[in-house]
This record gives C-alpha cells, structure tokens and sequence, in this order.
C-alpha cells in the first residue's frame, strides 16, 4: 500500500527564525508520522542545516544565488518534480505559492516585508530593502489562490491578506509550541544588566532607536547596562551603520549571528528582552522568551500584543520616543518596574504544529 507522501518546501531557508521553524515543522512532523504511513521529503537548501532522523531530503544549492533561480525552481521545475514523488501535500514553508500537482497544496507565509511602510530616508539609505518590500507583496499574490489553505500567524496579517487578495481560505497559526533545543553554555557578568535583542539587521528591526535609548539612561544606571545584539556590522549597509555608530560605546556588545543552541544559552543567561522592531509577522524571540520566564521591553504594536498574549512579565514600549523605554529600564534596574497588562486576542485557528498536521492530512 502506498505511502502518504507529504513534501515541505523551504528551499531558501538557511538561518534566522524561518530555520527555527523549519527545523520545529520537522521534528514535529516526524514525531506526528509515527505509527503513520507518511513519508516525509524535504525540499532543503542544504541538508547540513537539519540533523532530523526519517526525513528524505532533496538539496537546491543554487536556490539562493539568484532570485531567477528561486522562480524557476517554485514555478516550472517543482511541477515536474511534484509528479515524480507522487505528492499527496505539498506544504510550502517559506511564503510562495508553486505550481504543483498534489492532491491539497499549501503555503505558510511569514516574511512580514509587505506591511513595512518605508520612509524616504529609507528609500534613499536601503533602497534594495524597500524595492523588495514593495515586490513581495505581489510574490505574494502569485498563485496563491491555489492553495487549498494559506497559514498566516497572526489575525492582522489574515485581515491584511483577506483584502489585499480576495481569498477566504486563510487560518491563524500560533507557533507556540517550540521544540526543546540543547543550551550552549553562555556566561554573562552577574554584576551587570544584560539585556539580549537576537534579531537580523533589517531597517525595521529598529536598533538605532534601542541604543538611543540606553544612552539616554543616568550614567550610573548606563554604566550597569550590556547589550548584546546579533549582528557583526558585515552582513549590509544598516548593519554597519549601526556598529560604526555606537561600537564605541561600552554598553553595547555585538556578537553576531548565533546559532540556535547559543541563543538558548542567552535566555538563559539575560535580564531581560529587548525588541522594537516596527514589523514583526509573529516574533519568535518573544515566544522563545516566555517558555524561560523572562521579563520582555517589546513595541506597543498589534504583532507584540498578539504574540505575547497573556503573558504577565511583558512591558510595551512607545517606538516614537526613546525616553519612554529608557525610563522603563531605569525603572527595571531600581526593581521598580510595572509591567502591562496582559492582552485578550483572538484565538487562533492552531496553536503547534499537530494540529495544523491535522488539518492538513484531514482537511
């Protein structure tokens, strides 16, 4: 008797959170497929980024080099190769919509690149970052009514999507169940405030407003303070704006891209998150907070107060003035801090991959 076959598409995805999601749908997918007959392929840019056991994967070296070859692979390549595995779902993790033939075809979107709003400055410091804000919106669009259902993470973007696209096949996933990674070790100075913002320098990530801030502190409160942000200066232009900026300054430490068992270490280790980025599609950093029960300084934005929900040690923060969160971390050395109440969404359709599993195997 055949198999079912189920073939998760994430041929661009080799770091920042989309990895972490991967890697969670996965192992998540393999521990759902037990006493199951599915057969799980994975369409990988390199099958060195996972190390899940009963999975078949398939490389596309090439798929990051140009975005002509990301097109052609999803729009003309993945329609032959859907017939050759005899695909019964085809589940594509990183946004686009291919052509295939199975019998139930989905798409999980999550680059939040469509709902930024760049400035001119933006324009005129990141204009490739805000062209490709501008084109995702209509890779979006692409064939996505196709799609036997689109996974959003947040009821905003599901708004957004509904008008934009005129589709009525869009659920909500929360991604609240994360998958237990081993914790490098990490040592912080104890006699500091160490405050972690683990995100990839994009425009809307906001770092420039978070080191304002700091430097706004009392200079006995500064001096107690170590940032650590992940980035180097190497990876683009924000980035090394950025940390020619303030590298000078000793509050604020830039350690690069981590991998995922080090970031573990990190929560483990901090005081406290920090995260004003503008935009988010969920914010994975505030769920992975919340499971080692960390206070979190986070934008007074609908992805924040949807992603944190109920959470109680949470602390939403004014992205158009900086005093507003310096005096928050003033108050949080001096043990004063009053955090925000906690927030009543709307349910999802799914919290965790198994139910989603569910849904898409019996839908």
């Amino acid at each position: 008797m055949k198999k079912t076959t189920i073939v998760i598409s994430g041929i661009n995805v080799t770091n920042s959170g989309i990895l972490s999601i991967m890697t969670d749908c996965l192992t998540e997918l393999v521990d759902y497929s037990k006493d199951k007959d599915i057969r799980i392929i994975a369409l990988v840019h390199s099958k060195s980024l996972f190390s899940i056991p009963n999975i078949e994967y398939i490389e596309f070296p090439k798929s990051k080099k140009s975005w002509f070859n990301r097109m052609y692979y999803e729009y003309f390549y993945f329609k032959k190769l859907s017939q050759e595995l005899d695909a019964d779902f085809w589940f594509s993790i990183q946004d686009l919509s291919p052509y295939v033939v199975s019998k139930k075809r989905f798409v999980y979107c999550h680059n939040p690149s469509p709902f930024y709003k760049p400035t001119l400055h933006d324009w005129l410091y990141g204009f490739r970052i805000c062209f490709f804000a501008w084109f995702y919106k209509y890779a979006y669009r692409f064939n996505i009514q196709s799609n036997t259902a689109v996974f959003v993470q947040q009821q905003w973007i599901k708004n957004q999507f509904e008008n934009w696209y005129r589709i009525s096949n869009i659920k909500v996933m929360h991604p609240e169940t994360q998958v237990i990674v081993e914790r490098s070790t990490v040592t912080l100075n104890q006699e500091k405030i160490n405050l972690f913002y683990p995100s990839f320098p994009r425009m809307f990530k906001n770092m420039e407003y978070l080191c304002e801030a700091i430097l706004l502190l009392p200079t006995d409160i500064r001096e107690k303070i170590k940032l650590y942000i992940t980035i180097s200066g190497n990876e683009n232009s924000y980035a090394k704006k950025i940390v020619s900026k303030y590298q000078k300054h000793p509050q604020f430490q830039f350690i690069g891209a981590l991998d995922r068992a080090t970031v573990s270490g990190y929560y483990n280790e901090m005081d406290a998150l920090v995260f004003p980025s503008k935009l988010e599609t969920w914010g994975l950093p505030l769920t992975e907070t919340k499971e080692y029960n960390k206070p979190i300084f986070v934008s007074d934005l609908p992805y924040a107060h949807e992603t944190v929900g109920h959470y109680d040690k949470v602390c939403f923060i004014d992205l158009n003035d900086p005093n507003d969160l310096a005096q928050k971390i003033q108050l949080f050395a001096q043990g004063k801090l009053l955090y925000s109440q906690p927030n009543n969404s709307k349910q999802p359709d799914f919290v965790g991959w198994k139910p989603l599993f569910d849904f898409i195997i019996n839908e």
